[in-house]
C-alpha cells in the first residue's frame, strides 16, 4: 500500500526574498505607526444628541443648526393657521402670535377606532368607530339604543397602520372626504410599533403644514418678480419645473409698476400725486390739486365781504318781518288767528259748496 504523501503549502516552498502575500484581514489588524495614521472621517453632530441643544435660543447664541421641524415651528407664518393644526400642539417655541391663537383653541374629546381596511389606498385607511343607534320601534329604557358603528377615511401620512390596529384619531380636514388623521397607535396588531414607520406628532404635522405654506408663498413671490421681468426669478421657476407664465420674458415689464414721470418734472397732468412727500407743488395749487391758492390778504378780504353780505341780508329779513307784524296788528289779527284762519278757510268753502249742491236737488 502506498503511504500518504506529505502535503506542504506552496507558501513554504517559495523564496523568502520575494514579496510575500498578506490577506486583507491581517492588514487591517496590523499596528499602524502614528505617522501613518489616516485622517478620521468628519463627524456630523446630531443636534438632538447635543447636550446643549436648545431650540428656543436665538441664532447668534447657538453654534448648531435647528432640526427641520424646530426650524419651521419657530418661523412665523404671515397668515392664520387652521385651528385643527393647533388643537393638540404643545411646542413652546412657536411665535407669540401663534401661541396666542393656540390658547383660544380647545381640544376635542378622545376618538378611538379600529382599522378595518389598510393598504388599498396610499396614506389613507378605513377606520370603524363605535357608536349607538336609536331604535325607532322599541321605546324602552333598556332597549332604546343598539350598538352600531360608523366608518371614516383616516389620513395615514407614513403608511404606518395595519388592519386590526386600535388607534387614536385627531380631527383634521385633509381633503373633501378625509376629515381625520392618525394620532397614535394604541394597540398594534401583528407587526410591532418599533418596526413600523413613526406616526407624526401634532407638532410634526404643524411643521409640515408651515413648510408647504412657505414654499407656496415663495413660488408666489417668484411669479410676481418674473412678471416684472426678473431673469433670476424666471430661471428659478424653470429649475423648479414651473411655467413662469404666458408672455413673461427677462427685462419685459420692469417698468410696469413704476409711476409715470419718474425722474422727470412732474405736473398734475403727468400722473403725479399732488401733495406727495418730497414733491414741490406748482404755484397756486393746494395738496390734491383741487383749489387755487391765493394770497392771505386776498382770501381774508373775500371772507370778510361774504360775512358783511350775510349780515346785511339778515337785517333786511328782520325789518321785513317787523313790517308784516305791524300790518297784522292794525287789522286786529295775531299769529294764532292767522294760523286758525288758514286751517278753517278750506273747510268753510267746502261746506258752502256742499250746501249749494244739496239745495239744487229737487
Amino acid at each position: 500500500m502506498s503511504q500518504r504523501a506529505l502535503r506542504l503549502p506552496i507558501r513554504t516552498l517559495t523564496s523568502r526574498n520575494g514579496a510575500q502575500w498578506t490577506c486583507r484581514r491581517c492588514l487591517a489588524t496590523e499596528s499602524i505607526t502614528p505617522s501613518q495614521a489616516p485622517m478620521p472621517p468628519p463627524q456630523k453632530k446630531d443636534p438632538n444628541e447635543a447636550s446643549n441643544y436648545d431650540p428656543s435660543l436665538p441664532s447668534n447664541q447657538r453654534d448648531y443648526r435647528l432640526t427641520p421641524t424646530d426650524f419651521y415651528l419657530k418661523r412665523h407664518l404671515p397668515q392664520r393657521i387652521p385651528d385643527q393644526y393647533l388643537q393638540h400642539s404643545t411646542s413652546p417655541i412657536l411665535h407669540p402670535e401663534e401661541q396666542t391663537q393656540r390658547e383660544t383653541v380647545s381640544k376635542h374629546k378622545r376618538i378611538i377606532g379600529v382599522v378595518v381596511s389598510a393598504g388599498k389606498m396610499d396614506k389613507t385607511v378605513k377606520v370603524r368607530l363605535p357608536t349607538q343607534r336609536w331604535n325607532t320601534r322599541i321605546h324602552k329604557c333598556r332597549y332604546q339604543y343598539f350598538a352600531a358603528y360608523t366608518q371614516h377615511l383616516v389620513h395615514d401620512p407614513n403608511n404606518s397602520l395595519h388592519t386590526g390596529d386600535v388607534i387614536e384619531l385627531h380631527r383634521l380636514r385633509v381633503s373633501t372626504i378625509v376629515h381625520h388623521v392618525v394620532a397614535q397607535i394604541v394597540s398594534p396588531f401583528g407587526t410591532p410599533i418599533e418596526e413600523r414607520p413613526p406616526v407624526p406628532s401634532p407638532d410634526d404635522r404643524l411643521a409640515v403644514y408651515k413648510q408647504k405654506r412657505f414654499a407656496k408663498l415663495n413660488r408666489r413671490a417668484l411669479r410676481t418678480r418674473a412678471a416684472q421681468g426678473s431673469a433670476e426669478a424666471i430661471q428659478e421657476l424653470r429649475e423648479m419645473g414651473l411655467d413662469p407664465g404666458k408672455g413673461v420674458e427677462a427685462g419685459k415689464g420692469e417698468k410696469a409698476n413704476l409711476q409715470r414721470g419718474v425722474g422727470r418734472k412732474r405736473t398734475p397732468t403727468e400722473g403725479a400725486i399732488l401733495g406727495a412727500k418730497g414733491q414741490k407743488l406748482p404755484e397756486g395749487v393746494l395738496p390734491g390739486g383741487k383749489h387755487a391758492v391765493g394770497k392771505i390778504n386776498e382770501r381774508a378780504q373775500g371772507n370778510k365781504g361774504k360775512t358783511l353780505k350775510y349780515e346785511a341780508q339778515a337785517v333786511e329779513n328782520l325789518a321785513e318781518a317787523g313790517e308784516k307784524g305791524e300790518e297784522s296788528a292794525e287789522q286786529g289779527l295775531d299769529a294764532e288767528s292767522l294760523v286758525d284762519g288758514e286751517r278753517q278757510g278750506p273747510l268753510v268753502k267746502r261746506e258752502g259748496v256742499r250746501d249749494s249742491t244739496h239745495g239744487s236737488r229737487p
